[in-house]
Formats: structure tokens, C-alpha cells, sequence
């Protein structure tokens, strides 16, 4: 991750009645991915425009439900990956003719297509037919450490050479041997199709080991942070006949430096959040304060007009000024500012004893210590402009 504070932007569109929602269906998912510093976020501005995916570098389509994505925004789609963007599309069984959609009109161009099929695998799978476990899976970096998959009500891929196919249905299964997810690198993009939703499914697919794996992986790759292809260690020991590679046993202290780690690390991300709600939260209260003034303004000329007709003496000061009520905004931005301050430098503090005594890796110490020095030097910049407003405000009253 990179130093400066930047996290990854990922967007899962609502614009398209999808099954696969980050409110409810992938609220799992979500919290997986801000756990692991993305930024995770519902789309829903209609249409789908380019001017909308800037600054955005991955998009997520879980499963429209009988509605179909506009030219216009299949163009704008298209032009988003061959321009570096990441797109993931997930389907279900009976692809798009069964969903009544139209997404492999965006990803055909890029070999990748969603047919009209419904997988089963009577052998292998996680109670019934309908929900295959996949062991088929292809080497790549996207499939590291994964050794199987579990993908419920699939549809199957149609995939030529553009593409490259991560994991098929077994020979037992029906349709035998097919893809069931697919990936394309079109210039500087990436596209990621998949024959299910339901692979991320809150309770469901993300309850499965290796899909939670691979849904890490997924994204990472999607988002530009893998570009050279890693073969999968599991996926070579597959081909050779073996199990996998085997590795030891955390160890009980292990699991609890692990498990610290984790709880510093969305500590950490939940001060970048938090300060995303605050940012929100100023941008309504601005929106209140600008219809406050204008009523303010109504209301003098309105007792100016009333005084003048009907000599009617109206006291015009019923707010306070402008500028009056600009220093009390300014004065509560600089004590929160100040509070905000504080906390930041106090689990700065806890991150520096925690690396003293040996209880943090440097490479931890190192990722969480340049985030928290970037924030404050953010925080602290913006105390130095809110006080030299604030100043040249009182020196002109």
C-alpha cells in the first residue's frame, strides 16, 4: 500500500436493480475490503457516465436484475478499462438471457461472454448440486492460495483467446469442464467476469475459505496492485497431483500479533473514514448556513421595506452577521480540528511503543506510522489555514 494515504477506490453500481447489493447481499464483502484499506462505496448516479469514473479505479455489476446498461453507458464502461480502470461483472445461471441483461455486450469485446446455462456438479459440491466446488482453477496471481472455490448457482463462460480462464467445472459436472471465471487485460485495464453473484454472498459464497481468498485477491488484482502474473503455488501442486503446499501452524502468540495487527489496521482505516462522514457532514451544514443567510438577508430587506411603508419599527437583527456567524464556525472547526489532532498523535504514540517492544513487525510499522504521519500533516496544514482565517477576520471587525 502506498505510503501517502491513498486507498483504492472500489464502486458497486445500484443503478441496475442488481442482486448483489453492498447494503445487504455484500455488506460482508464490503467490510472485508475496507478492512484491508479500500474505499467502498454504492454507485448511483444515473446514467453511468465517464465524467462519474474518474478518480475510481474499480467498478463492481453484481448481477443486474431484468435491466439492461445503455449504450451510451456500455461505451463509457469500455472506455473505463482499456483506460486502466478495473471491472468486475458477476452473473447467475441463465447468464443474460435467463437475468434479462446485458453485460457480455461490454465484455465480448474482451473475449469474455455469459451463456445461458445453469451449472451443476452432482460429486462435488456443498450439499447440493446447484452449489459446485471448483478445483479446477487455472495459475495465476489472482488464484494464490486458493485451493477450491465454492461458486453457487453458476452460469458457465464462453471465452476466447483475448481472455484467459481461471477456473472451470469439473469433468463430472454439467455443462463438463467450462469456464466459470474469466479475466482479460485489454491494454492498461482489467476485466474479471463471473458465472455467479453469489460467489461474495454474505452467509453464502464469502463464508468459504478460498473464496474469501479469492475475493482479496480479486480486487487487489482488479485495482491495479498486481500486474505481472505470480503462479498460484496451489494451482502448480494441483497439475503435479499434490495437495498443495503445507505450511506450519501459526502459533497461539502468532495468532494474537495477527489479530492485534488487524485491530490496529481498522483503527487506522476508521480514522480515514471518519474523517470522509466529517467531510459530509460540513458540506450539508455549508448547505444549511448558505439557506440560514439568505433568509437572514430576506428578512432585513423585508423590515427595511415594512419600516419605509408603514413606519413600523422591525429590529432587522435577528441573526447574526456574515462574518459573526463565519468566526463561531471557524472557532468550532479549530477545536475539532485540534481534538482530531490529538487522537491521530496519541494512536501514533501507541504504534511507536507497540514497534519498540517488539510486538510489530517493521513492515507493519512502517505502512501504519506513514499513513498516520500523512494525516497529520493534512490535519495539521488545515489547523494553520482555519487560524489565519480566523485571524484576518478579527483584525477587519
Amino acid at each position: 500500500m502506498s505510503l501517502s494515504g491513498r486507498r483504492r477506490r472500489i464502486l458497486f453500481d445500484q443503478t441496475q436493480n442488481e442482486r448483489g447489493r453492498l447494503d445487504t447481499t455484500y455488506s460482508e464483502l464490503g467490510e472485508l475490503l475496507r478492512d484491508n484499506d479500500y474505499d467502498v462505496e454504492p454507485y448511483t448516479e444515473f446514467m453511468i457516465l465517464e465524467k462519474n469514473l474518474k478518480g475510481v479505479d474499480v467498478m463492481v455489476f453484481g448481477c443486474p436484475n431484468s435491466s439492461k446498461i445503455r449504450p451510451p453507458e456500455i461505451e463509457a464502461l469500455k472506455k473505463f478499462v482499456r483506460n486502466g480502470g478495473g471491472l468486475m461483472l458477476l452473473s447467475l445461471s441463465g447468464g443474460d438471457r435467463g437475468l434479462m441483461n446485458n453485460m457480455s455486450q461490454i465484455s465480448e469485446e474482451f473475449g469474455i461472454s455469459f451463456d445461458n446455462t445453469a451449472v451443476k456438479d452432482e460429486r462435488s459440491n456443498a450439499g447440493l448440486p446447484t452449489m459446485p466446488i471448483i478445483t479446477d482453477i487455472a495459475a495465476h496471481m489472482v488464484t494464490e492460495d486458493v485451493s477450491d472455490l465454492l461458486i453457487p448457482s453458476a452460469c458457465s463462460l464462453r471465452v476466447s483467446d483475448k481472455a484467459v480462464v481461471l477456473a472451470s467445472t469439473s469433468e463430472m459436472a454439467e455443462p463438463a469442464q467450462v469456464p466459470v471465471i474469466a479475466i482479460a487485460e485489454p491494454g492498461k485495464g482489467r476485466l474479471m467476469c463471473v458465472g455467479s453473484y453469489e460467489v461474495f454472498r454474505r452467509g453464502g459464497g464469502l463464508k468459504h475459505k478460498g473464496n474469501k481468498i479469492f475475493a482479496l485477491n480479486a480486487f487487489k488484482w482488479l485495482s491495479g496492485q498486481m500486474r505481472m502474473v505470480k503462479p498460484s503455488a496451489v494451482a502448480k501442486e494441483q497439475k503435479k497431483g499434490g495437495e498443495g503446499p503445507k505450511k506450519g501452524a501459526p502459533t497461539m502468540e502468532q495468532k494474537k500479533v495477527d489479530e492485534f495487527e488487524a485491530t490496529l489496521r481498522r483503527l487506522v482505516n476508521a480514522v480515514f473514514d471518519l474523517q470522509k462522514d466529517i467531510e459530509k457532514v460540513r458540506e450539508h451544514v455549508s448547505k444549511v448556513d448558505g439557506n440560514i443567510e439568505l433568509l437572514r438577508d430576506q428578512f432585513q430587506d423585508f423590515a427595511e421595506k415594512t419600516q419605509q411603508q408603514l413606519g413600523v419599527m422591525i429590529p432587522a437583527k435577528q441573526f447574526k452577521t456574515a462574518d459573526e456567524h463565519r468566526i463561531s464556525d471557524i472557532e468550532s472547526d479549530i477545536k475539532a480540528l485540534k481534538k482530531e489532532i490529538k487522537s491521530v498523535e496519541q494512536l501514533r504514540e501507541h504504534v511507536e511503543q507497540r514497534h519498540t517492544s517488539g510486538a510489530m513487525n517493521n513492515d507493519t510499522y512502517t505502512e501504519q506510522v506513514g499513513k498516520l504521519d500523512a494525516r497529520l500533516k493534512n490535519l495539521k496544514k488545515k489547523l494553520d489555514k482555519k487560524k489565519k482565517e480566523l485571524k484576518e477576520l478579527q483584525s477587519g471587525e
